[in-house]
């Protein structure tokens, strides 16, 4: 057992290095061209993390990582495509390789974030309709930091710099329809990594965002 609770820690640690040392990289405008190229292997090594802390390689998590990455992805994808959904935007260049114009990270990043917001919520109940009604809260309250960040960085631009309200509504609905999945199968999703995947989230666009509107 303290081996197992050791190797969390360490895999943990270095999320958190990691993200640290990315945070001091985009604040400085000298070094930001070096490290916003380095996003998608940072979303990579975020997943990694989650699952290696998670330990869950079953046919059915596999099958159901699968499921969230491809609406995840696909919903961006049609989005991006006729501006319905979300609203009128596009993807910049640092989120990397794009399929239909959509980085295909951005179906890692709604993988892992809808995983850990669900881990969060069932480490405080079992209640089956609360581990699908709650966890968008905390996707929506996540990207309101987020949305300020990437308009700035370029990974993604709205029309007349706008973000719309259906933005927000779209990750809502679409959160639900993952977690109502999510709950479907009902995974049991290790707590820790989920607490510190998320929380390295939040702190680190809550810091970009003081950061960058001083620099900006």
């Amino acid at each position: 057992m303290i081996k197992q609770l050791s190797d969390e820690n360490r895999w943990i640690g270095l999320l958190a290095i990691v993200y640290t040392v990315g945070l001091v990289g985009i604040s400085l405008p000298s070094l930001r061209p070096l490290f916003l190229p380095l996003t998608p292997l940072n979303l990579l090594l975020t997943l990694v993390v989650f699952y290696k802390v998670n330990k869950d390689f079953s046919g059915s998590f596999l099958i159901l990582s699968l499921l969230v990455f491809l609406i995840g992805f696909s919903v961006e994808a049609l989005g991006v495509a006729t501006g319905i959904l979300f609203g009128s935007y596009a993807y910049g260049i640092p989120f990397g390789f794009k399929l239909f114009d959509t980085p295909v990270m951005i179906g890692v990043n709604w993988l892992f974030l809808a995983l850990s917001s669900y881990g969060i919520v069932q480490y405080f109940t079992k209640n089956r309709l609360l581990l699908v009604l709650v966890p968008p809260f905390l996707m929506v309250g996540l990207d309101l930091l987020v949305e300020p960040v990437a308009m700035k960085l370029e990974f993604w631009g709205w029309e007349n710099d706008v973000i719309p309200l259906q933005n927000y509504v779209m990750w809502f609905v679409t959160s639900l329809v993952i977690h109502g999945i999510i709950g479907y199968f009902s995974p049991r999703i290790h707590a820790k990594i989920s607490f510190a995947i998320f929380g390295i989230q939040v702190i680190f666009f809550a810091l970009l965002n003081l950061i960058l509107s001083w620099n900006f």
